[in-house]
């Protein structure tokens, strides 16, 4: 994540100030971190409270790498890049001065303040316990400082879940510092003494919390919410550019969406290990339908699967299974519980599933405008299936812009520059495109807005048909 995390707290001697700031570097090397160390030792404060150590050997810098993104987490008293610290020291002094929101029991809230040119700011405020103080508390904060506004606000959920886990884990440990002090030099003898309790100079972060460790601690914790924080949000491509619409999903289906038998495991075990390998994606390409079916039937047959019109497939389960999961790609992820493959009994053939295969011993409905049947035949020609397919529907006289598309992908295939990968990777944003136009449509309250939509999106009456039947599936 593309930030800075520092910590901040009010300084009785020299005011608000920086004091731990973690950000990220690539391609950073150690010869830069000793520069910005020898750099830091210059014009250093001299109370202790900002004076400290990070590390062994008198260090004032801690890293860490990430060996899977290459990059390098950084934690020093100032912040590594001169422009950057100029921005963080600002943040701080509005942080602990009017950016504050805090209850009574010093539970920080968060506050969310800056600019374009000056970053913006995520503050969280707490109180620290310290018997030594005014009041008998210090003032700190943890503020996340970066460019993207709307990136900071959407995972500022995150970034509040974790953030009140480390001032939470600060202020326990400064708890039980106070509660030893208490034991030696309770409050009442303070005041019955009259002695003077406040020292000339404001304790560090590790006397308050008797952590010796506790910038180490933070450095993991730090470094953790920035490596985390750029995985919690992913962007995604939509079409149509709609608040509404879902993140879109990745990676293949749960293994509940597709229903089989224990006769097909082996064919879905393979399915399962070369779905994924490039390599294999002409196997499971709309290109192997173009071959087993008539090219005039296969216009028809992704009309009945987009269409919601009930497909059957009857022949052995091992000439089946191949064509079933081509089918699927022609239908987006949440309606891949329609399919059913190699049913064992005939009810399923009257249920809800709308891509059925069954074996040859199964009975099925003749064809009908309702019903389109593949049957794969006993008899081979030249090593290649032969079918039987039946259908008395007509399509309509003008394809569905889908349809369109679609055609013209397949058509593409044969062009030895058109791989099946890219045919497989243009059909699935085709579906997906469609899929985020129905969910769109879904979410107009009236019949007025809806037309408005489908202007929007593109959406011609002939098309009409992928909506209906997509709508009842997708919300």
């Amino acid at each position: 994540m593309n930030a800075v995390i520092a910590l901040c707290h009010f300084c009785e001697a020299h005011g608000p100030c920086a004091i731990f700031c973690t950000q990220t570097l690539r391609d950073t090397k150690i010869e830069d971190l000793i520069n910005v160390e020898q750099q830091q030792q210059q014009g250093q404060k001299t109370c202790s409270a900002c004076n400290y150590t990070l590390g062994r050997n008198n260090s004032n810098a801690i890293y860490s790498k990430d060996t899977e993104s290459g990059a390098t987490f950084v934690s020093t008293k100032v912040a590594a890049l001169p422009e950057v610290a100029n921005l963080v020291k600002q943040a701080a002094v509005r942080s602990l001065s009017c950016e504050i929101n805090t209850n009574k029991d010093g539970d920080g809230g968060f506050v969310f303040f800056g600019d374009s040119s000056r970053g913006h700011i995520l503050s969280h405020t707490f109180r620290v316990s310290d018997l030594q103080a005014r009041g008998y508390y210090q003032l700190f904060s943890i503020i996340v400082l970066m460019k993207d506004k709307y990136f900071l606000l959407n995972t500022k959920p995150f970034l509040a879940e974790h953030l009140r886990k480390v001032s939470a884990e600060l202020q326990a440990g400064a708890q039980s510092t106070k509660a030893s002090e208490e034991l030696n030099y309770s409050a009442r003898q303070r005041r019955l003494s009259g002695a003077q309790f406040l020292m000339p100079t404001p304790r560090s972060l590790i006397e308050l919390t008797g952590e010796e460790h506790v910038f180490a601690q933070l450095h993991s914790h730090f470094a953790w919410i920035l490596l985390a924080g750029s995985r919690f949000l992913t962007e995604h491509v939509t079409f149509g550019n709609l608040p509404w619409l879902p993140p879109q999903s990745s990676g293949r289906p749960p293994a509940q969406r597709l229903t089989y038998n224990s006769s097909t495991l082996p064919m879905i075990q393979m399915y399962e290990e070369s779905i994924d390998d490039p390599e294999q994606d002409e196997f499971f390409s709309l290109r192997h339908i173009k071959k087993v079916i008539r090219k005039e039937d296969f216009a028809t047959v992704c009309y009945c699967a987009l269409t919601g019109v009930k497909i059957i497939v009857r022949g052995a389960p091992e000439r089946t299974f191949r064509f079933m999961v081509c089918l699927k790609k022609l239908l987006p992820e949440p309606m891949h519980n329609l399919m059913r493959i190699d049913a064992q009994h005939q009810h399923s053939i009257s249920s809800e599933y709308k891509i059925i295969s069954v074996s040859n011993e199964i009975a099925v409905p003749i064809a009908s405008s309702s019903v389109f049947r593949i049957d794969f035949l006993d008899k081979h020609v030249n090593g290649t299936d032969v079918v039987s397919v039946k259908w008395p529907g007509e399509l309509p006289r003008k394809f569905p812009d889908l349809m369109v598309k679609l055609l013209k992908a397949v058509q593409a295939v044969e062009e030895k520059t058109f791989t099946e990968l890219v045919l497989n990777k243009q059909t699935k944003v085709l579906i997906e495109e469609w899929k985020n136009k129905v969910i769109c449509l879904n979410h107009a309250k009236s019949g007025s807005v809806q037309a408005k939509l489908k202007k929007v999106l593109g959406v011609q009456p002939q098309d009409q048909p992928i909506i209906n039947y997509w709508s009842t599936h997708l919300h």
